[in-house]
């Protein structure tokens, strides 16, 4: 996400950090006006952001991830098909035992991972569920709607609008999109593989509280949506 910010936002671009691991308490905010990070969710900062993704398409490109990134080269050979994989974790739902096994593919645990990261498991009551994620989050957005998403995300952080994020403006009409997101190196991606019948129950399975919080993350982006636009008079691309 950090080079779409740059592509997205040319001549407006925050100084942006990737810590990713990194203690957040190490973060020079004089040096960092905004960073990145893959922790769970800490309410260290004052201000925190995030996107989630569908899940069917998240499942399937951590997958692809193990089994075909640059990054992940050597957990390739530990990777079986993508079927016993997810088979392996729909029997590690309500097994731990199970779940340890599954730490030989060298690979993420799919189980509702996005979940887990921003709220660890949902309340099962929407509206206690609503009323925490919008608390913790600035802005809580769909990765599918990632230009969108990134433009009310600087929005609210800057409090200014770039030209780019205007419909209908010259920089809107030239922006650089992000349609065309960085790969890893993988040959098959989560939005445009085609999974069967059976993958996708698998997948249904393991996601129960992901896809309730991609539910709740659309509705809360909405929202966010309609309040920055209504704020500053502008239509967001």
């Amino acid at each position: 996400i950090e080079e779409m910010v740059a592509s997205t936002f040319e001549h407006n671009r925050p100084h942006v950090c990737n810590i990713k691991m990194r203690p957040l308490y190490t973060l020079d905010s004089k040096k960092c006006q905004f960073c990145f990070t893959e922790q769970t969710y800490s309410h260290y900062p004052k201000r925190t952001y995030t996107m989630i993704r569908n899940p069917r398409d998240h499942v399937i490109s951590q997958y692809f991830h193990c089994a075909e990134s640059k990054e992940h080269y050597y957990t390739a050979k530990f990777m079986p098909s993508l079927d016993e994989w997810l088979e392996a974790w729909v029997l590690a739902l309500d097994n731990e035992t199970k779940a340890e096994e599954n730490e030989k593919f060298k690979c993420y645990d799919p189980r509702n991972k996005q979940t887990s990261f921003v709220y660890s498991h949902l309340a099962n009551d929407e509206k206690k569920d609503l009323e925490t994620l919008d608390k913790r989050f600035e802005v809580i957005a769909p990765f599918e709607r990632m230009d969108t998403s990134i433009c009310v995300i600087f929005i609210q952080f800057s409090g200014r609008v770039p030209d780019e994020c205007v419909c209908a403006s010259e920089r809107e009409k030239n922006r650089n999109r992000n349609s065309e997101l960085v790969d890893h190196g993988v040959k098959h991606h989560g939005s445009s593989f085609v999974t069967t019948a059976e993958q996708d129950g698998m997948i249904a399975k393991i996601t129960t509280e992901d896809v309730m919080l991609h539910k709740y993350t659309n509705q809360l982006f909405e929202k966010k949506l309609k309040e920055t636009e209504e704020v500053y008079g502008i239509t967001v691309c």
